[in-house]
């Protein structure tokens, strides 16, 4: 599995490497307004060539490289909007043209890096130090903020794949915008997430990205849950794969569960906490899989019914066996239930059974 991490550090030098980046960024910010006055046609795949070179007429003082590589985040992709209004100016290199030092008898700075024929001092130890590898930084992206210039390191590591043979300690786990559920019992409550995207949504806060926040709170939350899986001494740990998760909360396919509902679920990061939890588990030996989550909602754990009801949305009945249990935990059986019968494993009857 190939995990991709950001860091971001202060970026300095002296007064003439300062001002290098300082006059590199203002010209890239009239680069970014002459590209965008150009309109959605020269954003296309087709036309890149010919904005680059009207491009590098008008600018030929800004690097090639740099310049190619910030007008392509203006380029037309399939799911991704056009902006709306002007990119913010970065100064963004690839792998192939910076390097990373690491430099540890130096005292003004153990990282530096070098590109354009200047070394400039990054610091942040503690951040910097979670770089084990500075030869697996594949992306720089230089910008100010707060009259402060920052960059920001793009960390791209493998983690192995691992293979266990007959595993016993299996756990499911069924998520939704309110909660997280382990086949274990065990409940972590999330919604003070989709509590803040509904104050967003309700108050307009259009100008208050929540990005940042909805990172760090789901990175507290995955490192909690690996370790707690880590300490229980779990084998492999089992989600749903929700990739059309989507595709239930839409009017186009008529299941709009409302308005505001519709919001929560198409606007939850899973797949970036189902990542976030894969990468963290692997490093702590723990095997992540993935299943179909078709019926794990709707069977009963305890028979395997599909005659079964929620009168409640956290209450779920099975009609045929009397069998009453929170829903979410139903699933969450479920899914340990159902990844052991396609693996040939045996199933605990005693715990889903109580």
């Amino acid at each position: 599995m190939k995990t991709i991490k950001s860091y971001s550090c202060l970026i300095s030098g002296n007064s003439s490497k300062v001002k290098f980046l300082e006059d590199l960024l203002k010209q890239i910010e009239d680069l970014s307004l002459f590209v965008f006055n150009q309109g959605k046609s020269a954003w296309t795949f087709y036309n890149f060539n010919q904005l680059y070179a009207v491009c590098r007429k008008n600018f030929p003082t800004i690097n090639s490289k740099i310049l190619q590589n910030f007008i392509k985040l203006y380029q037309l992709q399939p799911g991704k909007k056009s902006p709306k209004f002007p990119i913010n100016p970065l100064i963004y290199i690839d792998y192939q043209s910076f390097n990373i030092e690491f430099d540890n008898s130096k005292k003004f700075s153990n990282y530096w890096l070098r590109f354009s024929r200047r070394n400039f001092p990054l610091f942040g130890k503690c951040i910097l130090s979670k770089i084990t590898d500075p030869s697996k930084v594949k992306l720089v992206q230089i910008f100010k903020r707060n009259n402060k210039l920052y960059c920001k390191l793009t960390y791209v590591e493998e983690i192995p794949d691992i293979t266990i043979q007959n595993p016993s300690n299996i756990i499911g786990c069924d998520v939704n915008y309110k909660r997280m559920v382990l086949s274990d019992n065990s409940f972590k409550i999330i919604k003070i997430l989709s509590h803040r995207k509904i104050e967003h949504k309700k108050n307009n806060q259009k100008k208050r990205n929540l990005t940042n926040y909805s990172k760090d709170y789901l990175h507290k939350l995955t490192t909690q849950i690996s370790r707690d899986l880590s300490t229980q001494g779990v084998e492999v740990l089992v989600l749903e794969n929700l990739k059309n998760l989507r595709k239930s909360a839409s009017r186009k396919n008529g299941t709009s569960k409302g308005k505001m509902i519709n919001y929560i679920i198409n606007s939850f990061p899973y797949s970036m906490f189902q990542n976030f939890l894969k990468y963290k588990c692997l490093n702590l030996g723990i095997k992540v899989e993935f299943i179909n989550p078709a019926y794990t909602s709707k069977t009963c754990s305890r028979c395997g019914s599909l005659n079964t009801s929620r009168p409640k949305q956290e209450t779920f009945i099975c009609n045929d066996c009397n069998f009453q249990l929170n829903a979410d935990l139903n699933g969450s059986r479920n899914i340990e239930k159902f990844y052991r019968n396609l693996n040939g494993l045996p199933v605990d009857l005693a715990r889903i059974r109580t």
